[in-house]
């Protein structure tokens, strides 16, 4: 025969699921207490780590004017003097900066070193520097030779010639600054040469 429960049965099972229900909110608050201290960990942790990119890129890009200043000093002497002895160039600068507007917004142009002659000669060459030479340094070069005329309006004209001067360079990169015509300066035994391949003939990406 079934029992049937009585109030009082009836009072403590609902006591207990009373009970129940509590002691899951509280095992469901701290679970969540839980979770958030973790949330507000990982979210320090990359916070710190964020910090520490930001400061190694700072280091990094220290370390990389640094070299660039470097090269520049070590280098600049040499292009100069090939500038003028070698190709007989009349006028040969350093940090040469020009800009102008396009809808209304400035763009610059700096150039590392730039020579030229006027007259029956009528030539320019740029020159960019390097410390260690990387593919994204012979596009800058291109770029500066494509864009050159729009900035450089009074050598417009001009028949004109690239050239990278770097520390050090893979030959890979070597034979690909031949191949688009550039000169190519390199530092052999503590001196900044011309160095060229039999036959090569330097591109006119001018006039």
């Amino acid at each position: 025969m079934e029992t049937i429960p009585t109030m009082d049965d009836l009072r403590a099972l609902v006591a207990q699921s009373i009970l129940s229900t509590e002691a899951f909110k509280n095992q469901l608050a701290a679970s969540q207490e839980a979770a958030d201290r973790r949330a507000a960990e990982a979210d320090r942790r990359t916070a710190e780590a964020d910090k520490e990119r930001k400061e190694l890129r700072q280091q990094i890009g220290g370390l990389h004017n640094k070299f660039g200043s470097f090269a520049e000093g070590l280098l600049l002497p040499s292009v100069k003097r090939v500038l003028s002895e070698e190709l007989g160039l009349e006028q040969v600068s350093e940090r040469t900066l020009r800009n102008r507007k396009v809808d209304g917004k400035k763009l610059f142009m700096e150039l590392d070193a730039f020579g030229y002659s006027n007259g029956e000669q009528n030539v320019a060459c740029i020159v960019e520097i390097k410390s260690h030479l990387r593919e994204d340094g012979i596009e800058q070069i291109l770029r500066q030779l494509r864009d050159f005329p729009a900035f450089f309006r009074d050598h417009a004209d001009k028949k004109l010639y690239g050239m990278i001067a770097a520390v050090d360079a893979p030959q890979n990169l070597q034979e690909q600054v031949w191949k688009e015509g550039l000169y190519l300066m390199l530092v052999q035994d503590e001196t900044a040469v011309l160095t060229l391949p039999a036959g090569f003939v330097p591109k006119n990406y001018g006039k």
